[in-house]
């Protein structure tokens, strides 16, 4: 059985939870090994709603992140893509303009291995001290 909405992808069964790849899997390993309170799929929204054209009923847009997690006192939105399918392009700009419109919590990061992940938390630990340090609420 694979996943036909993710490239080169087989969903595992990891703690009970069905993830759609072998990735995601290695990221909620290793979000547990580093005790990083980490949520899979926890919600989904709706980028753009489904509309009627000409009599013909066009569904909508939808999104569920792969991962929230806290991090830093922040909220994040990490989204793993090891090989992307030729939509997520597309749906990228739908995400960061429906996270834009709506003053979302969350600072979305797109992680393709584990080590660009830890890249990815060091920068968000580095960017927090320095606002810490120069007594910025951004």
């Amino acid at each position: 059985m694979s996943n036909k909405k993710v490239k080169n992808a087989t969903p595992t069964i990891y703690k009970g939870i069905k993830y759609r790849s072998k990735l995601e899997v290695s990221f909620a390993k290793f979000f547990e090994k580093e005790k990083i309170k980490a949520e899979y799929e926890p919600f989904k929204l709706t980028l753009l709603p489904s509309f009627r054209y000409n009599g013909e009923a066009i569904r909508a847009i939808t999104y569920k992140p792969d991962f929230i997690i806290d991090y830093c006192g922040k909220k994040f939105i990490i989204e793993v893509k090891g090989f992307p399918n030729d939509a997520y392009k597309i749906k990228k700009k739908y995400i960061l303009k429906y996270l834009l419109d709506n003053h979302s919590i969350y600072t979305f990061y797109e992680a393709k291995t584990i080590t660009s992940l830890k890249k990815i938390l060091q920068e968000i630990k580095e960017v927090e001290k320095w606002k810490k340090e120069n007594h910025l609420k951004i």
